[in-house]
């Protein structure tokens, strides 16, 4: 069906997606989805092929046509659902240290009203939360996003490896000119573009006066919803550090978890311990 995307960011969440989709989207033969987390896939599968299109309205006459939901990574039938539907769609993953990327996730939440806990209590609490639902699998999974390498097999289970383009959030980071080079590459469209934005991070960590107020501008148009954005975020330091006992242990965890994960990836994985 015309409009429908050729490439997909799948994930994973907290990893540099909303970063590489702002990039993408400035150049001029992309065109990516209203808004960037569409969610079909995993939330909105019933409303059909025809809602899902709507999301892409400057698809016509753009080379490569996406959309960035990191949680389809995570979610048990995404991809195969992305693999029936979109037969051709390439697929972009970014990892990211899962040590990491679980505390970006914590604080991601706390910013926006949705968790009380302490870090560790809510590692704790972690596989009490994943077996009440969907819901809280979702949006509590800290750790359990961050093992990589069961995700990625499912990935390929679906979706041959060279429609799959893997990269780091550290590379994203340190080289971002070689990451969206090597995404336009992979898209077939001019890797010689430049947009502005590129290496500026996008979604980075920030603290909310009024979760609410947050949630409730959503609703509202784009210039309404940016400005009571900026005036409802706080002045305020990035968040605290972790626990050197509970990085230690985490970093332990993820190291048997993820073992093996270069190979799978197909890509060099920085030192993550």
């Amino acid at each position: 069906m015309p409009g429908l995307p050729t490439f997909i960011i799948a994930g994973a969440m907290r990893c540099g997606t909303t970063s590489l989709n702002g990039y993408l989207r400035e150049h001029p033969q992309v065109a990516v989805s209203q808004p960037k987390e569409v969610h079909f896939f995993d939330l909105h599968f019933d409303e059909g092929v025809d809602w899902y299109a709507g999301h892409f309205p400057d698809a016509e006459g753009s080379t490569a046509v996406g959309e960035a939901t990191p949680d389809y990574l995570y979610h048990a039938t995404a991809v195969a659902r992305i693999a029936a539907t979109l037969p051709d769609v390439k697929l972009i993953v970014m990892l990211r240290n899962p040590v990491d990327r679980a505390y970006s996730h914590y604080w991601h939440n706390r910013s926006r009203g949705r968790e009380t806990l302490e870090f560790e209590d809510a590692l704790a609490a972690e596989p009490e939360r994943l077996a009440s639902g969907d819901e809280p699998r979702r949006i509590f999974s800290y750790a359990d996003k961050g093992r990589y390498a069961g995700q990625l097999e499912r990935v390929f289970v679906s979706v041959p490896r060279e429609r799959v383009l893997v990269r780091t959030f550290e590379e994203l980071e340190r080289t971002p000119a070689t990451v969206y080079a090597d995404a336009c590459r992979f898209l077939g469209i001019d890797d010689g573009f430049r947009p502005e934005n590129l290496g500026r991070a996008i979604n980075a960590y920030v603290e909310f006066r009024s979760p609410r107020l947050r949630d409730l501008a959503k609703r509202l148009p784009g210039p309404l919803r940016t400005a009571i954005g900026k005036l409802n975020q706080k002045d305020s330091s990035p968040y605290p550090p972790m626990q050197r006992s509970t990085r230690d242990r985490l970093v332990t965890d993820f190291a048997a978890a993820n073992a093996g994960l270069a190979e799978l990836a197909g890509i060099p994985i920085p030192d993550w311990s």
